[in-house]
Order: C-alpha cells, then structure tokens, then sequence
C-alpha cells in the first residue's frame, strides 16, 4: 500500500485524498448504486473523503450522463434526462427557450419523471449561454472511455503503486489551496502557466476527464473543481460550505509528495497559517 499523504499530512487536511482507480476487479463491500437507480458520483466522492469508504463505478450502475463522462465511461447523452445532444444543450444552458426544435424538446419535457425535472428541462440550468455554447463546451471537455470495466474511489492509503492511479483528489479550504498550489509549481518557475486550471466543468468531470488529461499532456497541471453549483449542494451536507476539490495526476503526485521536506509547507509562515 502507499504511505500516507505527506501532502496532506503538511497541508492539515484531514480528509482523506481519493485515489481515482482503473480496474477490471470490483473491490468487496464497495459503495454501488442500483443499476437504473440515479445517483451523484459526488456524493460517494464525500463518503470516500470523509469516511474512508470505497467506492465503485461501472457503465452499468453510473446513470448520470454527466457522471459517466466526468469518470470517463464515454459519452452517453442518452441516459440524461434530456434525452439526446440537442436536448442536453438545451437543458445545461437556457432550456425550451434556445431549443433548435423546441415541439421535440416539449415532448421531452412532458414526458419526463416529475414537476421537479419538468421546471428544471423548462428554464435549463443556465451555467452557459445558450446551446451553441454548451457545443463548443463538449467539444473543449475531454473524452474518455475506460479500457477497465471499473473506475473505483478509495482512500490513498488504501492503493498500490501497481494500480492504474489516474488521479489523487484532494478536499481544500482557501489557505490549503494556496498552499497545494505552491507546492504544485515548487519545481516549475512558472507564473502563469503550468500550475493549476479551474475546470469549467461538473465535479465529477473536474477531478476526472479534465484530469486525466492533465496526466496525459506534455506539462500536467493540478485541476481545481467544486466550481460546479450543483456539485457543490451536493457535497455540502457531508464536505461543509467553504471547501474545493484539488486534483493531480499521479505522477504530479509523487513529484509533489517528494518536494514537500524541502518546500515552505515545513517552515513557520505556513504552519502558522494552517494552525491558526
């Protein structure tokens, strides 16, 4: 098993970071939805970070589209409410009122589950423009389709090196991520680039896809997340008001585990900081 987190251990976080694993073998007395159950893949990523849980993922129990393309289970827009591209470009943005058709996105609308999903397919989410932006926000958002049949969230200690680690996932208030944010470019000279990216994306998406896209460029960076709203009423009740989510690739991650002996995360500023 790996060590416990030096970054953590210096930052003062007490959640545990979560290791977000590829893998054909399903962990025993894993966290699971039912299959044809929805779910937040956020409110296990909590569970796991709070509690020292594990969870696991599949194509088969992760009903939420914009969960199965954050964990990397391809692009399945037809298991969203609305139904289809056109209508879930609709739905992320201004709703019936941008619909390219809007006598087929009011059928959508009528035939969905509750008054809850009818309000929310009528006026849209509105976290961009208007549709023909949400398609520009696709085509920017990272794709992935897992080789594995399982994606699994669990505790960093509770890993091996020898596991497909594609990203370690750290919960943060203010100072943690000014700190993490440090220990991130400690090695780099950079200023503005190369150190971390606020994703513009859902939760899930943010610690996964955009992600693992960072491991498999040239020059990775940390990934900022929780800029979701929707993700962040979700992890409230388990995660509190005033925290984000900091994600590394795993190779980012042993780099930033070996700086922190020789970095300012051991000297007084910091500790006085963290402590007060």
């Amino acid at each position: 098993m790996l060590p416990p987190s030096e970054i953590a251990r210096a930052a003062g976080i007490k959640t545990n970071p979560v290791a977000i694993v590829w893998t054909d073998k399903k962990p025993e007395k894993a966290l699971e939805f039912k299959p044809g159950v929805w779910g937040c893949v956020m409110w296990f990523f909590a569970k796991v970070a709070t509690d020292g849980k594990t969870a696991v993922f599949s194509r088969e129990t992760t009903t939420c589209a914009g969960g199965c393309m954050g964990l990397g289970f391809g692009r399945p827009l037809e298991k969203h409410a609305a139904r289809n591209e056109d209508g879930f470009c609709s739905f992320l943005s201004n709703g019936i009122e941008g619909a390219a058709d809007r006598k087929a996105y009011q059928a959508i609308i009528d035939q969905s589950f509750d008054d809850h999903h009818k309000k929310m397919l009528t006026e849209g989410e509105r976290f961009l423009k208007n549709p023909a932006v949400v398609k520009k926000w696709l085509k920017n958002l990272p794709v992935y389709d897992a080789k594995d049949r399982y994606i699994v969230m669990k505790p960093i200690s509770q890993t091996d090196e020898s596991e497909e680690i594609k990203s370690i996932v750290f919960v943060v208030n203010a100072d943690q991520l000014a700190a993490l944010s440090t220990l991130a470019n400690f090695s780099t000279g950079n200023v503005m680039n190369g150190i971390f990216v606020a994703a513009s994306a859902a939760g899930c998406q943010a610690m996964g896809v955009c992600t693992y896209a960072e491991g498999d460029s040239g020059s990775p960076r940390a990934v900022v997340g929780l800029t979701d709203l929707s993700a962040r009423k979700a992890v409230r009740p388990t995660l509190g008001k005033d925290v984000l989510t900091f994600s590394v690739p795993f190779a980012l991650y042993q780099e930033m585990e070996q700086n922190v002996k020789d970095s300012c995360l051991e000297l007084d500023l910091w500790k006085e900081l963290r402590d007060s």
